[in-house]
């Protein structure tokens, strides 16, 4: 079973995800700790954030070892990800990386639930669940700054502004913008609880379970 969770930043997809890993025994993958591993080595190593041609040279040494750095999750890597993430042949490379992911999955694990923007819509167009998750921008900013200042950092900018200027990147972006399947069931957690929301999406995801098997037990003749 593939899950496809996309939607903005700050909306909670990243926790739905994991709660949905965890509920249906599925491995989870963040899609963007992709686009802030390349971001974190691209300014590690001076290289132009424009210059799409580098970033997809840097992008093919990427490893899953390069997804596991805490300094993946600060704000800078972050905004620098949003950047590069327009480039096309970024998102293509990137997308490779992704599927080849999505596909190497083992036991004990039933499936995979993938964490993205664009999961649903190109990388996998024909993943079994897609549900966006989205929310007020106002809330997004004010969710996103308590967690800063919980882990102590202060905000590089007006938290608000900043994710009002990233969503018009995402969405306006030539390559895979931020739009939700036309197939996807929508999430709005903006006047949700964390665990009402993931049991929403739990909610979602056993409806489709359900159904699977009572379209198999007709298929076998079963009442």
């Amino acid at each position: 079973m593939i899950i496809a969770v996309d939607g903005p930043a700050g909306a909670g997809k990243g926790t739905i995800s994991r709660a949905l890993a965890q509920h249906f025994s599925l491995k989870y993958i963040d899609t963007g700790l992709m686009y802030r591993a390349l971001a974190y080595k691209a300014l590690a190593e001076n290289v132009d954030l424009s210059h799409e041609n580098s970033l997809v040279t840097l992008a093919k040494t990427l490893t899953t070892g390069d997804l596991q750095l805490p300094e993946l999750r600060m704000e800078e890597v972050g905004n620098a990800a949003s950047k590069i993430a327009v480039l096309p042949a970024v998102r293509a490379q990137i997308t490779l990386h992704t599927r080849r992911f999505s596909q190497e999955i083992t036991a004990p694990y039933k499936g995979v639930v993938l964490d993205g923007r664009d999961i649903g819509t190109v990388v996998c167009p024909d993943a079994d669940i897609k549900i966006f998750v989205t929310a007020a921008p106002k809330v997004r900013a004010e969710r996103r700054l308590a967690e800063m200042m919980q882990s102590g950092k202060q905000p590089q900018q007006n938290m608000l502004e900043q994710i009002i200027e990233r969503d018009q990147r995402d969405q306006t972006r030539a390559a895979s913008p931020l739009v939700p399947a036309i197939d996807a069931t929508l999430l709005d957690t903006s006047e949700l609880t964390i665990r009402d929301a993931c049991q929403r999406a739990v909610a979602v995801v056993a409806a489709y379970q359900n159904e699977n098997v009572q379209v198999l037990r007709s298929a076998n003749g079963c009442r």
